[in-house]
């Protein structure tokens, strides 16, 4: 493209004048409009309870630390399998939260194909304004693939980025990845957010 005035072009100049005032890029995507909550990390205890240390992560921010063991009973993680049923982690954290029964609580979301992207942005917001992480089903985590599915914390959002927790590796622990990353390695559309 030759216009001048190209997003492309526009990009470039500001990233110029960044890197001039010594911002860069990185620094000027993680400026002011970063929001994330405090947690507490965990590794999963073994290969089949991501679900329940991505719960224990959601929990953490609300000042609640019970034992991935505890969690996976509750999940009905058995005999090394993963999780089974989706819909039981959003029961799980809403009860030990004490808001089962609240209009406002955790719910387990799939919305319809091809939306993923904006309704997920949207109730990532939510979730996290109110000081609730984000439990979501992947296929893949960076050049990781799960066949059988993987759970992850969202904790974090800013402009086209979420911050995640994951509890299979400790370096992508309180890491920012695009958006547009996130929905692609959840072939699935599946999350448990906090909302009404």
């Amino acid at each position: 493209m030759t216009n001048q005035h190209s997003p492309a072009l526009a990009r470039r100049g500001v990233l110029a004048l960044g890197l001039t005032a010594g911002v860069g890029l990185v620094g000027a995507r993680s400026a002011a409009a970063a929001t994330s909550v405090s947690y507490s990390y965990q590794r999963q205890q073994t290969q089949s309870w991501c679900s329940a240390a991505s719960s224990r992560i959601a929990l953490t921010a609300k000042g609640r630390t019970p034992t991935q063991a505890s969690l996976a009973a509750s999940l009905g993680l058995s005999g090394g399998s993963g999780l089974q049923d989706p819909l039981a982690i959003a029961r799980v954290l809403s009860d030990r939260l004490g808001i089962a029964g609240n209009a406002r609580r955790y719910r387990f979301r799939q919305p319809a194909a091809g939306t993923l992207k904006a309704t997920l942005h949207q109730h990532v917001r939510t979730s996290i304004d109110a000081g609730y992480p984000v439990v979501i089903n992947m296929n893949q985590v960076n050049g990781d693939h799960y066949s059988a599915g993987h759970y992850i914390a969202i904790v974090g959002y800013r402009a086209g980025d979420y911050k995640i927790a994951d509890p299979d590796e400790p370096a992508r622990n309180g890491v920012w990845r695009d958006e547009d990353s996130i929905v692609l390695w959840n072939k699935l559309n599946r999350y448990t957010a906090f909302g009404g």
